[in-house]
């Protein structure tokens, strides 16, 4: 059954005339008649009844009357969606939440958008950075914010350099290096280094760990906690200093000291990915945010 055949049969319906009917679909009053017989024909059904001076309709022809008006607007309406959505102003869209990575700038780039498209969903969903790909190769999250994508990856992802993060330390508010405005690397030959559980961030731990090799000292390893949270706990109870990522600086704590690493090269790559092959025009605005505060971010931070 064609939606045409519903237009054409609740127009004479409404004006109770196959002349009037065909007037307002601008076509013949033959062409109107042929695919409400043809209409009638499908179903087993006489629709209307027929005379010189009026269409009515049958009993029949009441009850699927009500119905095709419903069906009609339903269909006005799911195209009405989908332009909306090709235009990118409606439909949904799930951005994976990555801790202190996405403290910085998030919060605020997702009201920002929220406000310019009102009509989006916008859903978050926290993820460790190693859990953000499997997410959005499974369909889970439209936008993943990560360290690194394996190379079997890469042929179905887009994805870009979003930003060069700094890596700082973190130190115990009495710890001698406290009192210094830049800490140099290999300063922390002998401390016990606090690092974020590899499993959850490799490229995070491995980057840390050949960033103290090239510095010519091997890390005295300690815990690896699962949270940076935890991370800077036990820092603060003197168990230990830790590298991190300063967007870990947003969990401050008042026992907690931050200071930069001398060496400037201690940084580590923040990617933005999505899907390939797929076309979402959501997403693509998103993502123009995105890069909008990205260019921000690296020009503070002076990376390219």
């Amino acid at each position: 059954m064609e939606l045409r055949h519903l237009r054409y049969f609740c127009a004479v319906a409404e004006h109770r005339s196959f002349t009037t009917a065909a007037r307002q679909l601008n076509i013949s009053q033959s062409g109107v008649s042929g695919q409400v017989r043809d209409l009638e024909k499908e179903i087993g059904v006489s629709l209307f009844r027929r005379n010189q001076r009026e269409v009515t309709l049958t009993p029949e022809g009441s009850v699927f009357f009500h119905e095709a008006q419903e069906i009609l607007i339903r269909a006005d309406r799911a195209v009405e969606l989908a332009v909306r959505s090709s235009k990118g102003m409606s439909g949904a869209l799930t951005v994976g939440l990555c801790g202190p990575a996405t403290a910085a700038f998030l919060p605020k780039l997702i009201r920002k958008f929220r406000k310019q498209f009102p009509g989006v969903t916008v859903a978050l969903r926290e993820l460790n950075t190693s859990e953000q790909i499997e997410a959005l190769l499974n369909g889970h999250i439209d936008i993943a914010f990560t360290r690194g994508i394996s190379a079997e990856s890469k042929a179905l992802l887009g994805y870009e350099l979003f930003l060069r993060e700094p890596l700082v330390v973190a130190l115990p508010k009495g710890h001698p290096l406290a009192s210094e405005q830049s800490v140099a690397l290999n300063r922390l030959a002998k401390e016990r280094l606090i690092l974020y559980f590899r499993e959850g961030a490799p490229e995070v731990f491995d980057g840390i760990v050949a960033m103290c090799k090239k510095a010519k000292f091997s890390p005295r390893i300690g815990d690896t906690p699962r949270s940076w949270q935890s991370i800077l706990t036990m820092v603060e109870a003197e168990e230990g200093v830790a590298i991190v990522p300063s967007a870990v600086q947003y969990l401050r704590s008042d026992d907690v000291i931050f200071r930069p690493l001398t060496d400037k090269r201690c940084k580590l790559d923040a990617i933005i990915a999505w899907r390939r092959n797929e076309s979402s025009a959501i997403r693509d605005s998103f993502l123009a945010l995105l890069r909008a505060k990205g260019t921000e971010l690296r020009r503070v931070n002076g990376s390219s």
